[in-house]
Protein backbone atom coordinates (compact mmCIF):
# COMPACT_ATOMS: atom_id res chain seq x y z
CA UNK A 1 0.00 0.00 0.00
CA UNK A 2 1.06 3.88 -0.91
CA UNK A 3 2.26 5.35 2.05
CA UNK A 4 3.35 8.63 -0.03
CA UNK A 5 2.72 10.28 -3.54
CA UNK A 6 5.64 11.96 -5.37
CA UNK A 7 4.42 14.67 -7.59
CA UNK A 8 5.65 17.26 -10.20
CA UNK A 9 3.56 19.96 -10.08
CA UNK A 10 3.99 22.46 -12.86
CA UNK A 11 2.30 25.85 -13.09
CA UNK A 12 0.84 26.05 -16.84
CA UNK A 13 1.24 28.50 -19.85
CA UNK A 14 4.74 29.86 -18.48
CA UNK A 15 7.94 29.20 -20.53
CA UNK A 16 10.27 28.48 -19.54
CA UNK A 17 8.38 26.15 -17.44
CA UNK A 18 8.02 27.34 -13.37
CA UNK A 19 8.26 23.34 -11.55
CA UNK A 20 8.57 21.53 -8.54
CA UNK A 21 8.70 18.14 -7.78
CA UNK A 22 7.67 17.23 -4.47
CA UNK A 23 6.93 14.30 -2.23
CA UNK A 24 3.73 14.46 0.33
CA UNK A 25 1.87 12.05 2.45
CA UNK A 26 -1.18 9.58 0.99
CA UNK A 27 -3.09 11.11 4.46
CA UNK A 28 -3.03 14.43 3.28
CA UNK A 29 -6.69 16.00 2.73
CA UNK A 30 -6.95 18.26 -0.05
CA UNK A 31 -6.41 21.34 1.92
CA UNK A 32 -3.35 20.32 3.52
CA UNK A 33 -2.12 19.45 -0.20
CA UNK A 34 -3.18 23.38 -0.78
CA UNK A 35 -1.24 24.35 1.99
CA UNK A 36 2.01 22.83 0.67
CA UNK A 37 1.46 23.64 -2.89
CA UNK A 38 1.26 27.24 -1.52
CA UNK A 39 4.55 26.96 -0.09
CA UNK A 40 6.18 24.69 -2.83
CA UNK A 41 5.37 27.48 -5.20
CA UNK A 42 6.33 30.23 -3.25
CA UNK A 43 2.48 31.42 -3.07
CA UNK A 44 1.21 33.37 -0.50
CA UNK A 45 -1.88 31.57 0.07
CA UNK A 46 -4.13 34.98 -0.33
CA UNK A 47 -6.71 33.65 -2.83
CA UNK A 48 -9.42 30.47 -3.29
CA UNK A 49 -8.57 27.60 -5.25
CA UNK A 50 -9.54 24.32 -6.34
CA UNK A 51 -8.38 20.97 -7.52
CA UNK A 52 -10.21 19.12 -10.57
CA UNK A 53 -9.29 15.39 -11.02
CA UNK A 54 -11.77 12.54 -12.65
CA UNK A 55 -14.43 15.27 -13.32
CA UNK A 56 -14.31 15.66 -9.37
CA UNK A 57 -13.90 19.17 -8.01
CA UNK A 58 -12.77 20.02 -4.57
CA UNK A 59 -12.21 23.56 -2.97
CA UNK A 60 -12.81 25.45 0.11
CA UNK A 61 -16.66 25.39 0.82
CA UNK A 62 -17.64 28.54 3.58
CA UNK A 63 -18.68 28.59 6.98
CA UNK A 64 -21.29 30.51 8.06
CA UNK A 65 -18.68 33.44 8.66
CA UNK A 66 -17.17 33.52 4.87
CA UNK A 67 -18.88 35.89 2.07
CA UNK A 68 -18.18 33.55 -0.93
CA UNK A 69 -21.02 31.49 -2.23
CA UNK A 70 -20.53 28.26 -2.43
CA UNK A 71 -20.84 26.17 -5.93
CA UNK A 72 -23.12 22.91 -4.96
CA UNK A 73 -20.55 20.89 -7.62
CA UNK A 74 -17.85 21.19 -5.28
CA UNK A 75 -16.63 19.13 -2.50
CA UNK A 76 -15.36 20.01 0.61
CA UNK A 77 -11.54 20.02 0.44
CA UNK A 78 -10.94 18.92 4.41
CA UNK A 79 -13.04 15.61 4.04
CA UNK A 80 -11.37 13.64 0.93
CA UNK A 81 -7.61 12.71 1.79
CA UNK A 82 -5.40 11.95 -1.25
CA UNK A 83 -4.82 8.01 -0.37
CA UNK A 84 -9.15 7.63 -1.19
CA UNK A 85 -8.57 9.00 -5.33
CA UNK A 86 -6.37 5.63 -5.55
CA UNK A 87 -4.00 7.61 -7.53
CA UNK A 88 -1.68 5.83 -10.52
CA UNK A 89 1.23 6.92 -11.87
CA UNK A 90 0.94 9.94 -14.33
CA UNK A 91 -2.59 10.48 -13.36
CA UNK A 92 -3.19 14.13 -13.48
CA UNK A 93 -4.61 16.44 -10.52
CA UNK A 94 -5.22 19.96 -11.76
CA UNK A 95 -5.02 22.59 -9.09
CA UNK A 96 -6.25 26.36 -9.64
CA UNK A 97 -5.10 29.23 -7.50
CA UNK A 98 -6.69 32.54 -7.57
CA UNK A 99 -10.02 32.64 -9.74
CA UNK A 100 -8.89 36.50 -11.26
CA UNK A 101 -5.55 35.57 -12.26
CA UNK A 102 -6.55 32.01 -12.55
CA UNK A 103 -3.02 30.03 -12.35
CA UNK A 104 -3.42 26.59 -13.34
CA UNK A 105 -1.00 23.69 -11.76
CA UNK A 106 -0.88 20.53 -13.15
CA UNK A 107 0.30 17.84 -10.82
CA UNK A 108 1.00 14.98 -12.29
CA UNK A 109 2.12 11.79 -10.03
CA UNK A 110 5.20 10.29 -10.64
CA UNK A 111 6.06 7.84 -8.15
CA UNK A 112 3.47 5.88 -5.65
CA UNK A 113 5.63 5.16 -2.42
CA UNK A 114 5.35 1.95 -0.50
CA UNK A 115 7.52 3.28 2.35
CA UNK A 116 7.19 6.19 4.42
CA UNK A 117 9.28 8.86 3.40
CA UNK A 118 9.58 12.39 5.80
CA UNK A 119 6.95 14.38 4.13
CA UNK A 120 6.27 16.93 3.02
CA UNK A 121 9.58 17.22 1.27
CA UNK A 122 10.15 19.48 -2.24
CA UNK A 123 13.00 17.47 -4.27
CA UNK A 124 13.85 19.61 -6.73
CA UNK A 125 12.10 22.65 -8.97
CA UNK A 126 12.98 25.28 -11.55
CA UNK A 127 12.28 29.00 -11.49
CA UNK A 128 11.13 31.52 -9.35
CA UNK A 129 6.66 31.30 -8.82
CA UNK A 130 5.50 34.68 -9.95
CA UNK A 131 3.99 37.50 -7.87
CA UNK A 132 0.26 37.38 -6.53
CA UNK A 133 -1.81 39.50 -8.20
CA UNK A 134 0.24 40.65 -11.11
CA UNK A 135 -2.82 40.13 -13.61
CA UNK A 136 -2.12 36.32 -14.31
CA UNK A 137 -0.52 35.21 -17.49
CA UNK A 138 -0.05 37.97 -19.44
CA UNK A 139 0.24 40.51 -16.24
CA UNK A 140 3.90 38.18 -15.32
CA UNK A 141 4.67 38.80 -19.43
CA UNK A 142 4.23 42.33 -19.42
CA UNK A 143 5.42 42.67 -15.58
CA UNK A 144 8.65 40.85 -16.60
CA UNK A 145 9.01 43.55 -19.75
CA UNK A 146 8.70 46.42 -17.58
CA UNK A 147 11.74 44.82 -15.15
CA UNK A 148 13.90 44.19 -18.07
CA UNK A 149 13.72 47.43 -19.21
CA UNK A 150 15.00 50.97 -16.74
CA UNK A 151 13.90 53.18 -19.47
CA UNK A 152 10.34 51.47 -19.38
CA UNK A 153 7.49 54.35 -18.06
CA UNK A 154 5.99 51.31 -15.80
CA UNK A 155 10.30 50.82 -14.82
CA UNK A 156 10.02 52.74 -11.45
CA UNK A 157 6.26 52.23 -9.98
CA UNK A 158 7.02 47.93 -10.78
CA UNK A 159 10.29 48.00 -9.11
CA UNK A 160 8.82 49.92 -6.71
CA UNK A 161 5.98 47.18 -6.10
CA UNK A 162 7.93 44.28 -6.69
CA UNK A 163 11.05 45.52 -5.38
CA UNK A 164 13.71 42.53 -5.89
CA UNK A 165 11.96 39.92 -7.75
CA UNK A 166 14.36 37.26 -9.75
CA UNK A 167 12.31 34.81 -12.37
CA UNK A 168 14.83 32.44 -11.92
CA UNK A 169 15.80 32.05 -7.86
CA UNK A 170 14.42 29.13 -6.58
CA UNK A 171 15.85 28.24 -3.19
CA UNK A 172 15.43 24.38 -3.22
CA UNK A 173 17.02 24.91 0.87
CA UNK A 174 15.04 27.60 2.41
CA UNK A 175 11.19 25.82 1.25
CA UNK A 176 12.32 22.67 3.15
CA UNK A 177 12.40 24.91 6.13
CA UNK A 178 9.34 26.52 5.80
CA UNK A 179 7.55 22.62 4.78
CA UNK A 180 9.02 21.58 8.17
CA UNK A 181 8.01 24.72 9.84
CA UNK A 182 4.82 24.17 8.64
CA UNK A 183 4.99 20.45 9.44
CA UNK A 184 6.03 21.27 12.76
CA UNK A 185 3.32 23.94 13.64
CA UNK A 186 0.85 20.69 12.17
CA UNK A 187 1.72 18.54 14.91
CA UNK A 188 1.69 21.12 17.65
CA UNK A 189 -1.63 21.55 16.89
CA UNK A 190 -2.64 18.04 16.60
CA UNK A 191 -0.96 17.64 20.48
CA UNK A 192 -2.70 20.84 21.90
CA UNK A 193 -6.02 18.48 20.18
CA UNK A 194 -5.49 15.23 22.31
Amino acid sequence: MQKSIQFRVQLEGIEPAIWRTFQVDHGEDFFQLHEILQIVMGWENAHLFEFRFNGRRIGLLPDEEELWDADENVEDCEAIVLGELELKEGDEIIYIYDFGDEWVHKLTVEQLLPEETPTPLCLTGARNCTPEDCGGIFGYVHLLEVLRDPKHPEFKEFSEWIEEFDPELFDLEETNDILKEFDDWRESLWAEEE
